[in-house]
């Protein structure tokens, strides 16, 4: 067998906030809410449904990606996805069971569960950090994986072993992290020293380990890699296929040529780079002498025949093995040349304290409500991935007779051992700044652990901030470590205190007293206001008392001589009143508006039949009125869409202005919806499309053209009838479309 596999690793760190558990906005990422969001829009889902082009530029087909290359997605984008992309997950889960059917074998692969440098972790967190990676994989695609991305590609014996002890059978690595080969069986003088460039990649090897268990490894071809991440293979993907080939023909016999790169490469860092991959795809799979298989597929045909030994503690993306991570090594991603990365160590070395203490608080107060308490977390994974699992899961691991104080005990410690895992999440060493994002992130976590354990009797904040402070921003306005955290959990305190307050503010403005992750209860009485607050995670209950505002001063109040009002609400609340008072005032101006037309419409209508709008405020006012009718219209069927377009083409031929934005946001999901439904509603997508022209208006049809081309490609209409040829070229689609 010849075979091509790109494999695409899809990650992204636990963006969410550790307290709140969702993903406030990062103006970084404008103009979408965050970065999820915004990889998402230009990665992740353009994947699913990579565009084909003909020679005029216009979309012939559309390729799923996922169903033809290798993939791993990391578990915290995942769950991510879950809540806020779920039809995506579902492409995913689909894509991988189509390559099961078609070769007998999935092409997803699991990974390591938020993405630590595994060979700096404890034995006991690596061993978690797969247990969880290979559960949640199971959970999601409803099978054990076969293979396991390590992150960063760093390796080490004990990363293997855990792999292998949770049946891992396969994993990749770069070929400067082998160090000699054998024919499996041979004797040590069969050893033969490799390099990267004398390794043969176009095979898996087998590496047998002390316990007596073995891995299989698959070797990316680096050059290949390296020019999709950062070279030009991905600008045409006419000379990514001839350079395939042109590789895999110095191979006789079985050969896998396996290129494998951060998946955001295609589209979010290469813009239309899932198009060269859509492009290869295509090409290959017409082609009768390669395959495109995953590693698990070409082993099943050609297994390994050589055993191989590594280099531990490497990676593929730190020329100094893994100090990247711990060390002030010279890697860096950008940043002023007199920048240096001394403070990766004493962040390390602060995190890594902290680590170890964390463990000893929770073996030590998690031993009496828990049968079993390093068990229970490693099966704590059910309840991270489905939340709605806790009960029963407590059910099984707590200690008969179990007090409630002892249930939250139990879910604080395991809540605690969570976060202490995720303080450790790789990113926030890989980049140039300790105040950065990434490292901001990894500190966050590190607070919700310690405040957790402050809950759990454990007070080790001072003497984490003590270790901080050695570790220096480049950015002398930011300080030390200690001063970030200040900033970013001290300043930001998710405290019982400002959750009863913000709730209280929330409620004297109307709004409803509502934090994600906690319920709160309001109950007035002569003093102020008692709060219940409630935590979802951990079954916690705190009793607050708030005072009632001042006279003069109806939206503050005030919780132990600290005093709360609309600039203390959590971000989440700040956004979620924003676009409540938003919505209030846009339907205030929306009733006076039309009310005033209403007023004067039996002196405007006779005019506007005979001359032009005389105003361009007034022009405006009936355009956004128009608008407001064109929704109506649409939310309940009033009026047939042939007529509204002949309203529209009229009302603009007398110079009424109409809001093109908000008429493209009322007509894009109408002709979306009506292109997920071919053939029975070609009609209404066509009538929607005569709106727009008769407003106007121009519409983003990239969902309805993706739409139609799967559709086409699916149904191969022999002889299209003339309204869904008439949808094609409106569309803007090629003739060739389905051939």
């Amino acid at each position: 067998m010849r075979a091509v596999c790109i494999h695409g690793h899809y990650y992204q760190p636990p963006r969410e906030h550790p307290w709140l558990g969702v993903l406030e906005g990062e103006p970084s990422a404008a103009p979408d809410h965050d970065w999820n969001v915004r990889i998402t829009r230009e990665c992740y889902a353009p994947n699913a449904d990579a565009r084909l082009l003909d020679a005029h530029g216009r979309v012939r087909g559309v390729v799923d990606n996922y169903a033809w290359t290798s993939f791993d997605v990391g578990p915290t984008l995942l769950s991510w996805m879950a809540a806020r992309a779920p039809a995506l997950v579902e492409r995913l889960r689909v894509a991988d069971a189509e390559s099961r059917h078609r070769t007998g074998f999935g092409n997803a692969w699991a990974q390591a569960y938020n993405h630590p440098i595994l060979p700096l972790c404890t034995p006991r967190d690596v061993t978690t950090q797969v247990v969880w990676g290979a559960r949640e994989f199971e959970l999601r695609f409803g099978r054990r994986p076969d293979g396991m991305w390590l992150p960063e590609m760093a390796v080490d014996v004990t990363s293997l072993e855990a792999l292998a002890a949770s049946g891992i059978t396969l994993t990749m690595l770069s070929p400067h992290q082998a160090r000699r080969v054998r024919p499996i069986g041979g004797d040590e003088a069969s050893w033969r020293d490799v390099t990267a460039e004398t390794l043969d990649v176009r095979r898996l090897y087998r590496c047998n380990l002390p316990s007596g268990a073995a891995i299989d490894i698959v070797f990316r071809d680096a050059a290949i890699s390296q020019g999709l991440a950062f070279g030009e293979l991905l600008r045409d993907g006419g000379a990514l296929v001839e350079r395939l080939r042109t590789v895999l023909a110095r191979d006789d016999g079985d050969a896998l040529l396996c290129a494998a790169t951060d998946g955001e490469t295609f589209g979010h860092h290469h813009q239309f780079g899932e198009m060269a991959i859509a492009y290869t795809i295509e090409t290959l799979r017409r082609d009768p002498g390669v395959s495109l298989v995953g590693p698990a597929a070409f082993r099943a045909l050609a297994p390994p025949r050589d055993e191989v030994e590594i280099v531990p503690n490497t990676s593929w993306s730190c020329a100094h093995g893994i100090d990247r991570w711990r060390d002030d090594c010279g890697c860096r991603v950008t940043g002023p040349p007199e920048w240096t990365q001394a403070w990766r160590a004493p962040l390390r070395a602060a995190i890594d304290w902290l680590r170890d203490e964390l463990a000893v608080v929770f073996e030590r107060e998690t031993a009496g409500p828990l049968r079993d308490p390093w068990g229970a977390r490693d099966r704590y994974v059910d309840c991270v991935v489905e939340p709605d699992r806790a009960h029963a899961f407590l059910a099984t691991e707590l200690r008969p007779g179990a007090t409630r104080m002892e249930v939250v005990t139990a879910r604080r410690g395991l809540e605690m051992a969570r976060h202490a895992l995720f303080m450790q999440t790789s990113c926030g060493w890989f980049f140039d700044d300790l105040a950065g994002v990434e490292g901001t992130l990894v500190l966050r976590q590190a607070g919700r652990a310690l405040d957790l354990a402050r809950r759990l009797g454990a007070h080790r904040e001072e003497e984490f901030l003590d270790r901080l402070a050695a570790a220096r921003s480049n950015v002398e306005s930011e300080g030390s470590g200690a001063d970030v955290y200040g900033r970013v959990v001290l300043g930001r305190r998710v405290t019982p205190e400002r959750i009863a307050a913000t709730a209280v503010v929330l409620d004297r403005l109307g709004e409803r007293p509502a934090l994600p992750g906690y319920a709160v209860t309001l109950r007035p009485g002569a003093e102020g206001v008692d709060v219940e607050v409630d935590e979802e995670r951990t079954g916690g209950r705190d009793v607050v008392r708030v005072r009632p505002p001042a006279p003069g001063e109806p939206f503050r109040c005030e919780v132990g001589g600290v005093r709360y009002g609309v600039t203390e609400l959590f971000l989440v609340q700040r956004e979620r009143l924003l676009a409540h008072i938003t919505g209030d005032a846009v339907e205030r101006v929306r009733s006076v508006r039309h009310e005033a037309l209403a007023r004067v419409a039996a002196i405007i209508d006779p005019l506007l039949a005979r001359e032009p709008v005389p105003s361009l405020e007034l022009a405006m006012m009936l355009g956004y009125d128009e608008a407001d009718r064109l929704a109506a219209a649409l939310a309940t069927g009033s009026e047939p869409l042939v007529g509204l377009k002949e309203r529209m083409a009229a009302l603009r031929a007398r110079g009424v202005v109409v809001p093109a934005r908000v008429v493209g946001r009322i007509l894009a999901p109408r002709l979306n919806a009506a292109a997920e439904r071919l053939p029975e509603r070609v009609g209404d997508a066509l009538a929607v499309l005569e709106v727009a022209d008769a407003a106007g208006v121009v519409l983003d049809m990239g969902p309805a053209q993706i739409a139609v081309a799967r559709w086409w490609q699916t149904a191969r209409p022999a002889a299209p009838d003339e309204s869904l040829a008439r949808l094609r070229d409106r569309l803007g689609l090629s003739q060739e479309l389905g051939s």
